[in-house]
């Protein structure tokens, strides 16, 4: 890698075709994952990585994600084996040769900085220099990409740890975390200066916003506020989406507050002087995420070997921006000019959502990167079960595996 103080832009190669459509996903019935976290549409975005200092964008394409069976994935939960594995895998010719086709499920839109490592990754180079033409999808939430993954419709996505402990503890779903890539949580709470929320205690007799009902925003709010003794049924809250004008609802007094990803907050903080900010990390270690598989594709020694190289990708992508930070991140940008994202419209407020993600991808140390702390696991297992969300006496060890991730 390149020194800290000079970063350096990856040679471009032309990627191989386009990937097939992933098969499977939808929500189904049976729901191992719990509720889904977001309202937006499916789409596929397969970009044209950068060439020089000005990147050539290529339009995105929507595809409609196939609903699959109840009957399929009770199959998937049951160890059963699925054609629609095939699209996880395969080969496209690149630059340097054949390339495993690998998709992705990722829960939100691409255009947000949380996905920075995944991009970087496939913009600049690192997936193909590790052998993988990885296709990104977009899901409604984590449910349906769990779900998606679970029947091997999609090799791998990444969730909450608390949806994957409820996934693999309360449901029984043959969940496997492969690696951590965020060590703290990047969802933050918003509220007014005039009735700030500062404290776990401040959630009592509050109406908390969410994104949708039930996901991990909802979790997080009712594992912070046990840390106060509040029951999880004490909790107000009311969906209230992702739009520009919730802020709105707080200063009007119809919501005393409510929550957003760390990008949003970076805005809000700036944008708005009456804004008030709390990070749940302050209270719980829940609120991290990491990369799931199903236990079919993590007992698969070719998917394993995919796997290996996705996450040895992704830790090279973090300390490329890692090491581009004193440099405000220009050649990071570089790698991102593909993808619109809003929060890279200003500067500051970019370069401050990125020293906190940077934060969080390498808050275990360097050599932790993209792998599972036990510790952290462990404890956020505890704090799930000690508010009633996964029963207790269970082993969470059994629910994660380094043997995918770097270092290993």
């Amino acid at each position: 890698m390149p020194p800290a103080s000079s970063p350096v832009h990856r040679a471009h190669r032309p990627t191989g075709a386009a990937p097939p459509e992933v098969a499977g996903a939808g929500r189904l019935h049976h729901d191992p994952a719990g509720p889904s976290e977001s309202e937006e549409d499916p789409m596929t975005c397969t970009p044209t990585r950068p060439s020089g200092a000005a990147p050539r964008r290529r339009p995105r394409w929507r595809a409609a994600l196939a609903a699959a069976s109840a009957a399929t994935l009770l199959a998937a939960c049951g160890g059963g084996d699925d054609a629609a594995g095939s699209s996880s895998s395969g080969g496209s010719e690149g630059g340097g040769g054949a390339l495993q086709d690998v998709t992705f499920l990722n829960i939100l839109p691409l255009e947000s900085l949380t996905f920075t490592p995944e991009l970087v990754a496939k913009s600049c180079g690192y997936f193909e220099d590790h052998g993988l033409n990885v296709t990104f999808e977009t899901t409604q939430g984590s449910a349906p990409a769990i779900q998606t993954v679970l029947a091997g419709g999609a090799l791998i996505t990444r969730v909450g740890d608390m949806e994957t402990m409820l996934a693999a503890g309360e449901r029984d779903a043959p969940l496997v975390n492969v690696g951590q890539i965020n060590k703290t949580g990047t969802i933050r709470f918003v509220s007014a200066k005039s009735d700030p929320l500062q404290s776990p205690q401040d959630i009592e007799g509050r109406l908390m916003g969410t994104p949708s009902e039930g996901g991990t925003s909802e979790i997080i709010l009712k594992l912070v506020a046990a840390t106060a003794g509040i029951a999880p049924d004490d909790v107000q809250t009311q969906v209230v989406g992702v739009a520009p004008g919730v802020f709105d609802l707080v200063t009007s007094g119809r919501i005393g507050g409510y929550i957003v990803s760390l990008d949003t907050s970076v805005a809000l903080a700036a944008q708005q002087p009456d804004a008030v900010v709390y990070n749940p990390s302050d209270a719980v270690r829940s609120g991290g995420q990491v990369y799931v598989t199903s236990q079919d594709q993590a007992d698969d020694p070719d998917k394993q070997e995919q796997l290996r190289n996705y996450l040895a990708a992704v830790k090279e992508a973090v300390q490329f921006v890692a090491q581009d930070q004193a440099g405000g991140y220009a050649e990071t940008k570089k790698c991102l000019a593909d993808y619109d994202i809003p929060t890279l419209k200003d500067e500051a407020v970019a370069n401050a959502a990125l020293d906190q993600y940077v934060e969080s991808w390498t808050a275990a140390g360097d050599d932790q990167i993209a792998r599972t702390v036990p510790e952290q696991w462990q404890a956020v297992y505890d704090e799930m079960s000690g508010s009633g969300f996964v029963p207790k006496g269970l082993d969470p060890a059994e629910w994660y595996t380094n043997d995918y991730a770097p270092g290993s």
